[in-house]
């Protein structure tokens, strides 16, 4: 009965080392990720004089701080005296992220409307929308990607980071449907666009802060079954 104790206990933490070697690795790429696509936004930003892509490099560079939350709260959970306090440590850096998404959502909205009141000369080119559909190929594959281990590992900062990325990837394509607009009829719409897709990131930010404020609200992106939003685990009260 002991040595069944014993390998049952071996295996649970087999189980929690694999979880966590796989969510520092996730936290390394979403740094690498976006630190890339800053890069490469920022430059297609100063060619097109978009300011649009431009915002976008500097969230790709702000996003990538949520890649050193997801490491740093994943090593202090994994320490023997903060493991219990796991599941606190993983919903203060959710909601920490959170507040990254709702904070570039309202940023995008005040650029947004700063750029009706004194809109930019824009000057889009087919390269400009080859690069530009390369990045959102690249952050909706990785959001995709981050969700998946999320829902896999029961993990959601993971969750929280692919929220957020595919956030950019959405601004990206307002960006894009902008550029085609401009190139068939020269008629600027970014602004507008950009307005709708900060509200709707605005949203999805809080939607991820408000499950962890209230009980009685229930994650957007099939939370972890183990959390006990509303007072209820495992069909019981």
């Amino acid at each position: 009965m002991l040595e069944l104790v014993m390998m049952h206990n071996n295996k649970q933490n087999d189980t929690s080392d694999n979880r966590s070697r796989v969510i520092v690795k996730s936290g390394w790429l979403f740094i690498l990720v976006n630190f890339l696509l800053a890069i490469f936004n920022l430059l297609v930003g100063i060619l097109s004089n978009s300011l649009a892509i431009a915002s976008d490099a500097i969230h790709s560079l702000i996003d990538a701080v949520s890649g050193v939350l997801i490491i740093v709260s994943e090593k202090l959970a994994s320490k023997g005296r903060f493991a219990e306090r796991r599941e606190k440590i993983e919903r203060l850096t959710t909601i920490i992220i959170a507040i990254i998404i709702i904070s570039v959502g309202l940023e995008m909205l005040v650029a947004s409307f700063k750029n009706i009141i004194t809109p930019d000369e824009v000057d889009y080119s087919i390269p400009t929308i080859i690069i530009l559909v390369t990045s959102i190929a690249a952050k909706w594959g990785f959001a995709v990607y981050l969700k998946k281990k999320g829902v896999q590992l029961k993990s959601d900062v993971l969750k929280a980071s692919g929220a957020e990325t595919m956030n950019d990837a959405w601004i990206s394509i307002a960006v894009l449907l902008s550029a085609v607009i401009y190139l068939l009829w020269h008629v600027n719409v970014e602004s507008y666009i950009s307005i709708v897709i900060a509200f709707v990131v605005v949203k999805i930010g809080f939607e991820f802060i408000f499950p962890h404020l209230s009980l009685h609200h229930h994650h957007p992106f099939d939370t972890n079954p183990d959390h006990d939003h509303c007072g209820k685990k495992d069909g019981k009260k």
